[in-house]
C-alpha cells in the first residue's frame, strides 16, 4: 500500500517566492504587476515585509497540493496546503519563463473574500508547463470525485452555440415588448423600402444590384458596428408609416445604407451573412469577412425574441437602444435563416439559454462592480498599458494620477521615493503597487452606484444617490478633459510656433476657466509646463523659458503644497516672457493658419502611412504564424532561384511548360514562402495539359457571391472548426481568423458542389490551402483538387471511388509485400481501417504538417497516385513493426498512433522513395480488375443450392445474437459488481490514509517524549540517575515490583 501512495504523489523541486494578498476584483491585466511585487519584495524587501526565497517541494497528492521544505521528506510537515479545485488562475511570466504563479480563492462563496497569490521559481523552464498540467489534472479529478459542476466562466465560448445568419436589418420601436407581426411587418416595410429605392434609382439613372439590400435603421446621430463592419454609410432617415399594436403606440423609422440621395456601392456588394453565437450570458454576432465581434449584447440587455408568422424562416430580438436617450427607444434586430427549422432551434437555445442564466445569476452571489469602482478604473488602466513600452507606461501612469486628489498623488510620490527606483521600470512597477493598495482601501468603503449609506438612507437617501451620480459625471469630465488635452498636444506637436498659433484660437478666458476647474493642475504642469505659459499668456513672445523647479514626471507634490498652483504657471519678473509682443497682423495669422493647415494635411498622411505599416506587420506576423512548420527537407539557393524564375516568367499561365522539367525543379525543393505560389503555377499548368471537358468542371460562380448565401450544412461545419487542427496556433483560436476563414472556406465550397455538399476530410485539405495562400486562391485551389484531380469522387454519398482505392492499396500490398498483406489478412485488418483517412485528408489529419506540405507538392503534379506511393512506402517500411504485433488492436493502435508519428530522417526518406516510384499502370489495372469483378458478382446472382444454407446461417446468426444479448446482461451486472468493490477499496484507501497520518503524528509524539526524557535525565544528578535505574529495574511496565523467579 505505501508503493501505491508513492505513484499517486507527485513531487517538484522549486523555489517558493512569496505570496500576497488580493482583492477578488482583481483582474488578468493586474496579475504581472502583482507577481513583480512578490518577486522584488522577495529581492530587495522594500514592498513590504521580507519573504527571503526558499527551496521547497510542491507536493501534489490529490485533492491537496502542499508546499512542504525541501529538506524534509515528510508531507505530513507544510508550509502551506490547499484544496486543488481552489486554484482559479494560472500566470506564466513571459519575460522570464522560469517563474510561475498561480491565484487561490479563499472562501468561494463569499464575493468580497480576499484572494492571495503564490510566486514560485523552477530551475528548468521546461518544467513549468508539466507543473501547471499536473496541478490542472489533480484539481479535475477531485471535482469529478467531488462531484461538483465545473466552474465554467472561462469555457463559457467554448460551450456556446453557433448559427449562420443572414443579417436584414434593424428597427426603432416604442415597446420592448414585440407583438405577434412585428417580424412580419419588419419584412414589409423593408421590402416596401427597396422597391422605392429602386425606383429612385431607375430616375437617377444609376446602375447597380440592389437585390436583398439590408435595411439600417437610425439610432441616432452615432454609426453603428453591423453599418462599419458591411462598410455602409447612413444617409438621412427615411420616414416611413407607423405601426400601432395593441393599446399604445408602435413605431418602426428606417433609413437604408444606400439612400437615394449620394448613392453608394449596392448592398448586395457586400457579405451580410454573420455567425450568431449563443453563449451563457450573452448573444454575439460575428462577421466572418471582417472577422470581428460586430453586436454584442447581454440577456439583461434582451427584452423579448420573436419568430416570424408568415416569414417563418425569419427571426429577431428587441433590445434597449444605449446611444438614444430616455426609456421608450428599443431596437429590434431581424435575421434570416435557411430554413424554418434552424429558426425554431435558434429561438429553443436562445430559451433555455436564458432560462440557465437566470437559474446561475440567481444561485450565485456575484461580485459587485460598478463603472465607478476603484478596482475597475485600475483594471482599465492595466489593460491601457498592457504590452506597451515602459514610456508609453509611465505617459499612461500619469493619466491616471492627474484623476486622484493632491492629497493620494502627494502620498504615493513620497512613498515611491522612498524606495529609490533605479529606472523607469522600476518605478512603474512600484506606482503599480501603491496605486493597488490604494484602490483596494477605497473599494473597502465604496458605495456602488444606486446604494446609500444605511444610517441616513432614509433622509438623504435622494439626496445621496444625486450626489453619487454627480460625483461619477464629474469623474468623467475630468477625464474627458484630460483625453482631449493629450490629443491636442499630440497633434499640434512640441513645436513653440505651432502651440502658440493652435491656441491662440481658443478665447483666454474659456481656457482660463477650464484650466481653473482642472483638479490635477500640478501633474498637468509638470507634463507640459511650456504649453501651460503659451496657455496664460497666448498673445507674449515665445522665447524659450526653462523652469528650474521643473519636476519629475511622477512627482506631483515636490514643492509647497501651499503655494498656489496657477501662480506657477506666471514667470518671474524678469522673464521674457512678460513683454507684450507686438500685434501679428492679418497676412500673419493667415499665413500660420496656412501653415497649420499643411501640418494637419501632413498628421493625416502620417496617420494613414502608419496604419498602412501597422496592416502590413499585421499580415507578416499571420504568415509567419501560418508557416510555422518544420519543413521535411531545406531548399537549395539554386532551387528557390530557379523558382523565381518560373514565378516571374512572362505567359506562366497561358503557356505550357516542359512537364518533366516542371518535376525535376520539385523534387529539388520547393521554397516555403512560395509554396502557394507554385501550387498555383502547377495547377494552371495542369489546366493547360488536361482540359476537363464542359460537364465536369466546376460551376463558375464567384467566391464572395457565394458567402452572401446562406448554407443548409453550418452545424456540420461549425464542429470540425475545432478539430481540424487543433494545435496549430493559426486554428487554435475558437472562431478567431483561422477558423472564420476556413469557415467561410468549406461554407462556399458547400454551396458549389450540391452533390457533394460538406464531408468530414475536406476541412484538412482547406486548412492546409489556407496556411500558404489567401482565401479566394485557396478556393480556387479547392476545386482544382476535388475537380480537376477527381477528389470530390470519394466523398460522394456512395463513396464507391474510396472503395476502388482500398482495393487498390489492398492489391499494391498483395504483390508487393506479401508478408504484411498476409499479416493483416490473418488479423481481418483491411485498408478501410486505417487508410481511408490517409485518403480523404491526403495524410493531414495525422502527419506532420511539413510532411503533408511535401505530399501536396507532388499532388498538384502528379495527381492523386502520390497517395498510393506515400502509403505504400510508409507501410513497407514501418512492415517489420507491424509484424511483430500479435493481435488486431496492437496492429490498428500502431497504424493509428505510431505509425504518423515519423522522423526527420524517415520522412526524407519516404519522400525519396516516392520520387522514384512509378504505380500508374498497376493503379489502373487494378481498378479495371475491380469493375470486372463487380461485373461478375451482378451477373451470378444468388446460387438456388445456397438457400438451405443460408437459412443455417440465419439460424445460426439469431442464436448468437441471444447469447450476445445474455453475455451483456452478464457484463452489465459485473460492472457493477466491480463499481462496488471499487468504491469499497477507495473508503479502504481513506480509512488507510488518515490511520497512517495518525500513526506518523504519534511516532512525532513518542519522539518528542523520548526527547524530553532524554533532557530531564541529563539535569539530574548522577545519585539520582542511579536511583530512577534502579527503580526502573524493579519495576514493571504497569509501576509494580517483579516477583522473584523461582528456580526449578
Amino acid at each position: 500500500m505505501e508503493i501505491q501512495e508513492e505513484k499517486t504523489e507527485r513531487r517538484f523541486a522549486l523555489s517558493y517566492i512569496g505570496w500576497s494578498s488580493l482583492d477578488r476584483r482583481a483582474t488578468l491585466p493586474m496579475l504581472p504587476w502583482l507577481v513583480a511585487e512578490i518577486r522584488r519584495r522577495s529581492e530587495k524587501g522594500d514592498c513590504g515585509p521580507v519573504m527571503q526565497p526558499r527551496e521547497v517541494q510542491l507536493v501534489l497528492c490529490p485533492p491537496f497540493v502542499r508546499c512542504v521544505p525541501s529538506s524534509s521528506n515528510n508531507s505530513s510537515v507544510f508550509i502551506f496546503e490547499h484544496k486543488a479545485q481552489l486554484i482559479s488562475r494560472f500566470i506564466h511570466n513571459s519575460n522570464d519563463l522560469t517563474y510561475f504563479a498561480y491565484l487561490l480563492r479563499g472562501q468561494p462563496d463569499n464575493p468580497e473574500a480576499e484572494m492571495s497569490c503564490h510566486v514560485f521559481k523552477a530551475a528548468d523552464p521546461n518544467q513549468v508547463p508539466e507543473v501547471i498540467t499536473s496541478i490542472r489534472q489533480v484539481s479535475k479529478s477531485a471535482l469529478k470525485e467531488d462531484a461538483k459542476p465545473k466552474q465554467e466562466g472561462d469555457e463559457a465560448f467554448y460551450n456556446s452555440q453557433k448559427f449562420e445568419v443572414l443579417y436584414c436589418g434593424k428597427v426603432t420601436v416604442g415597446h420592448k415588448k414585440a407583438p405577434s407581426t412585428l417580424i412580419d411587418d419588419c419584412i414589409d416595410k423593408f421590402r416596401q423600402h427597396e422597391i422605392e429605392r429602386k425606383r429612385l434609382r431607375l430616375l437617377n439613372g444609376q446602375r447597380g444590384s440592389t437585390e436583398n439590400a439590408p435595411v439600417e435603421i437610425l439610432m441616432g446621430a452615432e454609426g453603428d458596428p453591423l453599418s462599419s463592419a458591411l462598410n455602409e454609410s447612413t444617409e438621412d432617415p427615411a420616414a416611413v408609416e407607423d405601426l400601432t399594436t395593441g393599446g399604445g403606440k408602435s413605431f418602426i423609422e428606417m433609413i437604408h445604407a444606400s439612400a437615394p440621395n449620394h448613392v453608394q456601392p449596392s448592398d448586395a456588394d457586400k457579405n451580410r451573412t454573420m455567425l450568431f453565437q449563443v453563449g451563457r450570458f450573452e448573444v454575439n454576432l460575428i462577421s466572418p469577412d471582417s472577422k470581428t465581434v460586430v453586436l454584442e449584447k447581454n440577456f439583461k440587455d434582451i427584452s423579448s425574441c420573436c419568430q416570424g408568422i408568415k416569414q417563418t424562416d425569419h427571426f429577431g430580438f428587441i433590445c434597449r437602444d444605449q446611444s438614444e436617450a430616455g426609456p421608450s427607444h428599443y431596437m429590434c434586430f431581424v435575421f434570416q435563416c435557411a430554413s424554418e427549422s434552424l429558426v425554431d432551434e435558434v429561438m429553443l437555445t436562445l430559451k433555455q439559454a436564458f432560462t440557465t442564466a437566470a437559474a446561475l445569476q440567481s444561485n450565485k452571489t456575484p461580485i459587485q462592480l460598478c463603472e465607478a469602482c476603484p478596482m475597475h478604473d485600475l483594471h482599465k488602466l492595466c489593460e491601457r498599458i498592457e504590452g506597451t513600452s515602459r514610456e508609453l507606461t509611465k505617459l499612461a501612469i500619469q493619466k491616471y494620477l492627474s484623476q486622484l486628489t493632491d492629497n493620494e498623488q502627494a502620498e504615493i510620490f513620497e512613498r515611491v521615493q522612498k524606495l529609490k527606483p533605479g529606472s523607469d521600470h522600476e518605478e512603474n512597477e512600484l506606482v503599480i503597487l501603491q496605486l493597488r493598495q490604494l484602490c483596494e482601501t477605497k473599494q473597502k468603503s465604496h458605495l456602488h452606484i444606486g446604494e446609500a449609506p444605511q444610517v441616513s438612507a432614509s433622509l438623504y437617501g435622494t439626496a445621496t444617490s444625486s450626489r453619487f451620480k454627480l460625483d461619477i459625471l464629474k469623474n468623467k469630465a475630468r477625464t474627458s478633459l484630460t483625453s482631449s488635452l493629450e490629443n491636442i498636444f499630440a497633434r499640434v506637436g512640441q513645436s513653440r510656433k505651432e502651440a502658440v498659433f493652435f491656441f491662440s484660437r481658443f478665447p483666454l478666458s474659456l481656457f482660463n476657466s477650464l484650466l481653473l476647474s482642472y483638479s490635477t493642475t500640478s501633474l498637468f504642469l509638470q507634463v507640459y509646463p511650456r504649453l501651460c505659459v503659451l496657455f496664460i499668456h497666448p498673445r507674449q513672445n515665445t522665447t524659450t523659458h526653462s523652469d528650474a523647479r521643473e519636476l519629475l514626471p511622477l512627482s506631483p507634490r515636490a514643492l509647497d503644497s501651499a503655494l498656489d498652483p496657477l501662480g506657477r504657471l506666471l514667470p518671474p519678473a524678469g522673464d521674457p516672457l512678460s513683454k507684450e509682443r507686438p500685434k501679428k497682423t492679418a497676412a500673419d495669422y493667415r499665413a500660420l493658419w496656412k501653415t497649420a493647415i499643411h501640418q494637419q494635411i501632413l498628421l493625416l498622411r502620417m496617420e494613414k502611412e502608419n496604419q498602412r505599416l501597422e496592416a502590413s506587420r499585421d499580415e507578416l506576423h499571420i504568415r509567419k504564424m501560418k508557416l510555422n512548420y518544420q519543413e521535411v527537407s531545406q531548399c537549395s539557393k539554386d532551387s528557390q532561384a530557379l523558382w523565381e524564375r518560373k514565378l516571374t516568367a512572362p505567359g506562366r499561365t497561358t503557356v505550357p511548360q516542359d512537364k518533366e522539367e516542371m518535376y525535376r525543379a520539385l523534387c529539388q525543393g520547393v521554397p516555403k514562402s512560395r509554396r502557394g505560389e507554385v501550387w498555383l503555377l502547377l495547377s494552371h499548368q495542369h489546366r493547360l495539359h488536361h482540359r476537363l471537358p464542359q460537364r465536369q468542371q466546376a460551376p463558375d460562380t464567384p467566391y464572395h457571391d457565394l458567402l452572401k448565401q446562406l448554407t443548409a450544412q453550418q452545424h456540420a461545419i461549425l464542429v470540425d472548426l475545432g478539430r481540424t487542427f487543433p494545435t496549430h496556433q493559426y486554428f487554435s483560436a475558437q472562431l478567431g481568423a483561422g477558423q472564420l476563414s476556413l469557415y467561410n472556406l468549406l461554407k462556399a465550397y458547400s454551396l458549389l458542389d450540391t452533390e457533394v455538399g460538406y464531408c468530414q476530410g475536406i476541412s484538412f485539405l482547406a486548412g492546409v490551402l489556407l496556411l500558404h495562400m489567401s482565401e479566394e486562391q485557396a478556393f480556387d485551389m479547392l476545386k482544382f483538387l476535388m475537380y480537376d484531380l477527381g477528389i470530390r469522387r470519394q466523398f460522394k454519398p456512395d463513396m464507391v471511388s474510396l472503395q476502388i482505392q482500398m482495393y487498390q492499396l489492398s492489391r499494391l500490398l498483395h504483390d508487393y509485400h506479401r508478408d504484411l498483406y498476409q499479416h493483416l489478412e490473418e488479423h481481418e485488418i483491411s485498408p478501410s481501417l486505417y487508410a481511408a483517412p490517409w485518403f480523404l485528408t491526403l495524410f493531414a489529419s495525422q502527419f506532420p504538417l511539413g510532411f503533408v506540405s511535401r505530399i501536396f507538392d507532388f499532388v498538384f503534379a502528379q495527381g492523386t497516385e502520390v497517395i498510393f506511393k506515400v502509403a505504400l512506402c510508409l507501410l513497407s517500411s514501418h512492415e517489420g513493426e507491424i509484424v511483430e504485433c500479435d493481435s488486431f488492436e496492437s496492429i490498428v493502435d500502431y497504424l493509428k498512433t505510431t505509425l504518423p508519428t515519423l522522423t526527420q530522417t524517415q520522412m526524407e526518406q519516404t519522400i525519396a522513395k516516392v520520387m522514384e516510384m512509378d504505380i500508374s499502370k498497376q493503379l489502373h489495372a487494378y481498378e479495371v480488375e475491380y469493375h470486372v469483378l463487380q461485373d461478375e458478382l451482378l451477373d451470378a446472382g444468388p446460387l438456388p443450392d445456397d438457400s438451405d444454407r443460408l437459412d443455417r446461417l440465419e439460424k445460426t446468426n439469431t442464436q448468437l445474437k441471444k447469447q450476445n444479448m445474455d453475455l451483456l446482461e452478464k457484463l452489465q451486472a459485473a460492472r457493477q459488481k466491480i463499481q462496488t468493490l471499487e468504491t469499497s477499496v477507495d473508503n479502504f484507501l481513506s480509512r488507510e490514509s488518515k490511520m497512517k497520518h495518525m500513526i506518523r503524528s504519534l511516532e512525532q509524539e513518542r519522539a518528542a517524549y523520548q526527547r524530553t526524557i532524554e533532557r530531564m535525565r541529563s539535569c539530574l544528578p548522577p545519585d539520582a540517575l542511579t536511583d530512577v535505574e534502579m527503580t526502573q529495574i524493579k519495576t514493571g511496565p504497569n509501576g509494580k515490583a517483579k516477583s522473584a523467579a523461582k528456580k526449578p
